[in-house]
């Protein structure tokens, strides 16, 4: 079931809804996601920083890669998943990358993104101290590597049998605060968009559009950006979306929506309000002469 703003009748709204999108919003100037990777059991560092990270970092979000890839297997992606790509993805979306390397899972991704300055600079190393005695894989190759380009330098030499998480914390606030100010949105070729913008501008489609389902999602985009997207990547943010909670499903053909609970990460120009509330009203009228099954997702 298309979106019935997809229809040749409505070109003109969708030229609006993509000036909108262009030249009417701001962004923050970094991502507030933290990318956790460790164990999965209980007594893990990442479950019990996970259960203070809350009122460690306030503003900031927990994000592990788990969360994403059980979407992502129902978006019928056409390419053969690669986790190194996806896992290099959400790094880069993100603000920061604490690393417990516990598991054989976290080993891995120490090894990989040490071996990638760009996401290496983002990454702070929770060694357990046990493990520093002698020389092993990680203490004298990749965790060398990460402490020679991370902002967050040197590692920490932590303590798993008495973990206290206030160093991490206290470390990613003061090497890298979140920034109070915003910047505009500038949109670009697809390609040079950074992961960030484009998460924040997929998410702000889905909010405009009230409900979505991937194909339309893919479809707005090529007309926001002249008809090139990289359709792999489209999904896996979108997969990375409602893994963290941003988007929702909703009803029995694939939607989704903007979560109530979460606000947006794009904000509207003051001087765009009246164009954007004209033209949610112009799309409400549309969608009362749409199809009775899409009027019944979005329960009207």
């Amino acid at each position: 079931m298309d979106h019935p703003l997809r229809s040749d009748d409505h070109k003109s709204l969708r030229r609006r809804l993509y000036k909108l999108i262009s030249d009417g919003f701001t962004i923050p100037r970094q991502s507030n996601i933290v990318f956790v990777c460790g164990g999965n059991d209980p007594h893990n560092m990442r479950r019990r920083f996970q259960d203070e990270f809350e009122a460690l970092l306030p503003g900031y979000e927990f994000f592990e890669p788990e969360f994403a890839m059980r979407k992502y297997w129902t978006l019928g992606d056409s390419e053969p998943f690669d986790i190194t790509t996806f896992e290099e993805l959400i790094g880069n979306l993100s603000h920061s990358i604490v690393i417990f390397p516990e598991a054989a899972g976290s080993l891995a991704e120490t090894g990989y993104f040490s071996a990638r300055p760009d996401i290496a600079k983002k990454i702070l190393l929770a060694i357990h101290v046990a493990h520093l005695t002698k020389d092993s894989f990680i203490s004298i190759g990749p965790a060398k590597k990460i402490a020679d380009v991370s902002v967050f330098q040197p590692n920490i030499q932590f303590d798993y049998d008495n973990p206290n998480f206030g160093q991490i914390s206290q470390r990613l606030l003061d090497r890298a605060p979140l920034h109070a100010t915003r910047r505009t949105l500038q949109i670009r070729a697809f390609s040079e968009m950074d992961s960030f913008e484009l998460f924040a501008i997929i998410q702000t489609v889905v909010a405009l559009l009230s409900v979505a389902t991937v194909d339309d999602i893919e479809f707005f985009l090529r007309g926001l950006f002249s008809g090139h997207i990289a359709p792999s990547k489209t999904k896996q943010m979108v997969s990375i979306l409602v893994g963290s909670g941003r988007l929702v499903e909703i009803g029995v053909y694939g939607h989704l929506k903007v979560s109530d609970e979460e606000t947006l990460i794009l904000q509207i120009k003051d001087g765009a309000k009246t164009e954007r509330d004209v033209l949610k009203v112009d799309l409400s009228v549309v969608y009362l002469g749409a199809d009775p099954e899409f009027c019944s997702v979005l329960g009207i």
